[in-house]
């Protein structure tokens, strides 16, 4: 242990050595071990995520809400926030807050955790937001089945999005997507009280696309 303190260079090695060591009954050394391990350079979510079950575990609470909140701030998603929340106990309304405030104000390349806390927590519009450049079509999905509701009008424009592309281009292959996000828009266009206009709409996309045999019948079947 005193050799790995003094020469581990980065979490991940600080990670195998406190398995080693917990691994022949030496839980308090390897606890030492993962919090040296914490405070060098490199990914630490591995070793944070290991350190805090290791330490709830232990009944070292303190520790564990520490490596806990590491983890997550490294590698925001569901389970992690939840494992806080739980470890967190009175604390966790203003820690809660804190995070939440911590993922609106980062920019993630992977949004899914962002967008399933949000989603989890009822927070539509900051899901929306999370959102923002994603191509992730089953996270868009997501998004819209739980806003259909109350955010119709950005339903509506985000399913016309994607389904538009694909039927003005003719890739025949891809039109039960289309018509699959039209699907959605409907049930938009009538949360929102605009059937009417739902009709207009699909009554011009029949006119536009009555030449793509396949795909006629596809949009007649959203006329019911």
């Amino acid at each position: 242990m005193e050799e790995g303190l003094q020469y581990l260079s980065a979490p991940g090695e600080a990670l195998v050595l406190a398995q080693a060591l917990q691994e022949h009954g030496e839980s308090e050394a390897a606890l030492r071990v993962a919090k040296h391990g914490l405070t060098l350079e490199g990914a630490k979510n591995s070793l944070a995520t290991w350190m805090r079950d290791l330490a709830s575990g232990l009944g070292k609470m303190e520790l564990a809400l520490e490596a806990a909140q590491i983890a997550f701030r490294e590698h925001p998603e569901l389970s992690a926030y939840l494992r806080l929340q739980e470890l967190a106990g009175d604390r966790w309304p203003d820690l809660r807050a804190e995070l939440l405030n911590h993922l609106r104000q980062t920019k993630l390349y992977y949004r899914e955790g962002s967008v399933d806390i949000f989603l989890h927590e009822g927070l539509i519009e900051d899901a929306i937001a999370a959102l923002e450049g994603s191509g992730n079509y089953q996270l868009i999905g997501r998004v819209v089945d739980a806003a259909l509701e109350s955010h119709p009008e950005w339903v509506i424009s985000v399913c016309r999005r994607q389904a538009e592309p694909i039927m003005d281009q003719g890739q025949a292959r891809y039109y039960h997507h289309a018509v699959r996000w039209l699907g959605k828009a409907k049930a938009a266009y009538q949360a929102a009280g605009r059937e009417e206009e739902w009709r207009t709409y699909l009554e011009a996309l029949l006119e536009r696309h009555q030449r793509k045999y396949k795909l006629v019948p596809m949009l007649e079947e959203l006329e019911g």
